[in-house]
């Protein structure tokens, strides 16, 4: 068994919290009342169509030096032109920013004005004077969600006493079970709220863990699922606790009112990891709590308001249908025809967590745009014109917020640059702008396929993609403090590793994705063998 110490689980140390990287919870009242005119969203196409030194160290052995780079996420954004504009209307297709080489991201001081503020009604009574200065005080006030949550009511959760207990299980009895709650709390929360200001997974779930039975036991499944990858922990342990979801999970799923309940939608998306995990050991992923997933934003997606623990876990199920999509060269399956979606498609300013989850959904709709077909209408098509104007346009008007607090390009015998971010949603949002980049540079229907030209642009195509490949890696290192960082670089490496021809390069990739298996429990077992087969390494060279 695990000694409990320190953390009160295996001993270790380490700790993750996202407080110095949360926005705000409240919202400026005049960026409510008057919001600033958005661009539009891409046309529709309608024709078919601890390790952490050690790697960074590993990876400076590679061969090569430092290309001309995209200036990514990285080196500074060209200033912005829009200040003349700022008050005019929006054209209706905005002007693609004119290219800078190899440069995509610019991070020059912005010109933009904010919306002025709005001063909030007084609380004082109307005899109570005022202080002239008064004008001058802005309040925030917590974000409330539009619509009640996806909830049952007391009726419906007495009609269900194997979901719902009278009382909270609170303290818990049983010392392990209390131990592996906080191990979730303080350790696998943030894989699940990386664009979550609110933290609704570290927060709020366990607080209704305690008396909605089959959240606790996703709670428990996954955690004792981690540590016995990680550590000596009972490998059993987590079968049961899986076991007592199912139990209770598929009858429940089958009634409409249950269904739509949000505590089994976020016990949904925590078993979809554990489901991840799990390959591992079966070698077979059968992607059951994605269609369970699936069947939530179907059935009621249209109830799904912002701010809500439902809403923060239709994000989280969009990102690991990513995954999904990615690994296995499939369009993205979820439902999006719902407002969530759509609202994520506009460019106008907004929070900083929501311009990651704009990536989020462009990534989206870039997969299905490569690996879809046009008789799908579950969620709507763009050409690729369409979507390379959109990427363009998220890095012109990207927030300075996003600029790296630091960056070192790599240099001779180095594999990755170091790139430093101190927000999740920062790091999520432009590695999933640059997985999509990937996509669109790959898919480009306008690279000559036969002739000379042909040679010559696919010469130039592979160059690209392993400079943005290198980039998504780099965050991914230099932000193992965000575990999903190095998630999304093994997707990068997954999709087009095969495009390194240097061996110290092939080696940086490979010790990327061990890591992440090794600190995570993320199955890499299978790429790592086919990758290596893809650079034509012999037996001896693969073991």
């Amino acid at each position: 068994m695990v000694e409990f110490v320190a953390d009160g689980v295996t001993g270790e140390t380490e700790f993750y919290s996202d407080d110095d990287d949360a926005e705000p919870l409240g919202r400026r009242q005049s960026q409510v009342t008057q919001p600033a005119p958005e661009h539009p969203s891409p046309q529709e196409d309608s024709s078919p169509a601890s390790s952490e030194g050690t790697l960074l160290a590993k990876s400076r052995r590679g061969a090569g030096t430092s290309s001309a780079r995209r200036g990514s996420v990285t080196k500074g954004r060209r200033p912005s032109t829009r200040l003349a504009t700022a008050s005019s209307q929006p054209s209706q297709q905005p002007t693609p920013p004119s290219p800078r080489g190899k440069s995509s991201y610019n991070f020059a001081p912005r010109l933009l004005p904010r919306p002025p503020f709005q001063q909030h009604p007084a609380s004082l009574s109307d005899e109570s004077p005022q202080s002239p200065t008064d004008r001058f005080i802005v309040q925030d006030e917590p974000l409330q969600p539009l619509h009640p949550p996806l909830v049952l009511s007391a009726e419906d959760r007495a009609a269900h006493p194997n979901v719902y207990t009278e009382k909270s299980v609170f303290p818990l009895q049983d010392k392990r079970q209390a131990l592996l709650l906080r191990h979730f709390v303080q350790n696998l929360a943030i894989w699940l709220d990386l664009c979550e200001p609110s933290h609704q997974f570290g927060t709020i779930v366990p607080q209704r863990a305690a008396t909605c039975t089959v959240l606790l036991n996703a709670i428990l499944a996954l955690s004792s699922k981690h540590l016995a990858h990680l550590g000596n922990f009972d490998r059993y342990a987590s079968d049961h606790y899986h076991q007592e979801c199912l139990n209770v999970l598929i009858p429940m799923l089958s009634h409409e009112d249950t269904a739509a309940d949000e505590n089994l939608f976020a016990a949904t998306i925590i078993l979809r990891v554990w489901e991840e995990m799990e390959f591992k050991h079966t070698g077979f992923d059968s992607q059951g709590y994605l269609l369970g997933i699936h069947a939530f934003v179907h059935g009621h997606g249209h109830k799904i308001a912002p701010n809500t623990l439902s809403a923060a876990a239709f994000w989280v199920g969009l990102r690991q249908e990513i995954y999904t999509a990615t690994v296995n060269q499939q369009p993205v399956k979820a439902p999006l025809q719902l407002s969530l979606a759509d609202g994520a498609r506009g460019l106008g300013p907004a929070e900083d967590h929501d311009w990651a989850n704009r990536a989020v959904i462009h990534c989206v709709d870039v997969l299905n745009f490569c690996f879809g077909d046009n008789t799908s209408s579950s969620s709507p098509r763009f050409s690729w014109d369409a979507l390379s104007v959109w990427n363009k346009q998220w890095t012109a008007l990207l927030p300075d917020s996003f600029t790296p607090t630091l960056f070192r390009e790599r240099e001779a015998g180095e594999s990755f640059p170091e790139i430093w971010h101190h927000s999740s949603w920062h790091v999520t949002g432009i590695q999933h702008h640059i997985l999509a980049q990937l996509f669109l540079v790959s898919f480009d229907p306008k690279i000559p396929r036969i002739g000379r030209q042909r040679l010559e642009a696919a010469e130039k195509i592979n160059s690209r993609v392993c400079e943005l490949v290198r980039e998504i890696c780099g965050i991914g290192l230099s932000n193992q403090w965000t575990p999903p960082a190095m998630f999304t670089a093994c997707m990068a490496i997954t999709a087009f590793g095969d495009r390194f021809h240097e061996r110290a390069d092939q080696e940086a990739l490979l010790d990327m994705l061990r890591l992440t298996e090794k600190d995570h429990a993320r199955p890499t077992e299978a790429v790592q063998q086919q990758l290596m087969r893809s650079w034509n390494w012999t037996s001896e060279q693969m073991t």
